[in-house]
């Protein structure tokens, strides 16, 4: 069976200026990858209280994490396309942008909203009715390919 590629990013905060902080995205089988991300040196957006939610710190991001490039480069050479759904399409095309504004590279991966995916449309009500979006990318990923999977032995 082939899946369709999901990406989810964490942020650094809920505002405009916030950066990535982790990524995930899935392959065609059904594999999922995540990183954490570096912050550039002109990232300084951080919401202390979504420590909670992602249990990601910074000093996490600086230890732990891949630079933006590194991530860039391994995003690129895992897709078969470059397209992607997302859980969150305008959210992960904005920090997409911004991880590739960081380097002085265009972005060539569309995003598309996971909803407009045949079977899984009913996701924006269910992401709400479970709280789902507080879950780190790699677990909204997880279950984006369960809904999915589970929507085609329908």
């Amino acid at each position: 069976m082939e899946y369709p590629s999901f990406v989810a990013i964490d942020a650094s905060s809920y505002e405009d200026s916030a950066h990535p902080v982790a990524i995930a995205w899935s392959l065609a089988d059904g594999t999922v990858k995540t990183t954490l991300i570096q912050p550039d040196d002109d990232w300084d957006d951080w919401d202390f209280a979504l420590e909670d939610l992602h249990g990601i710190s910074q000093d996490t991001l600086y230890q732990m994490g891949e630079t933006g490039w590194s991530v860039i480069r391994e995003l690129e050479a895992d897709l078969d396309q470059p397209f992607l759904l997302a859980d969150h399409a305008e959210r992960c095309e904005l920090l997409l942008e911004k991880l590739y504004d960081a380097y002085g590279k265009e972005s060539s991966i569309e995003i598309g909203a996971c909803q407009a995916e045949p079977g899984l449309d009913m996701l924006g009500e269910w992401y709400e009715d479970t709280n789902f979006w507080h879950q780190p990318c790699d677990e909204r990923i997880r279950l984006l390919l369960f809904k999915w999977n589970e929507s085609k032995d329908h």
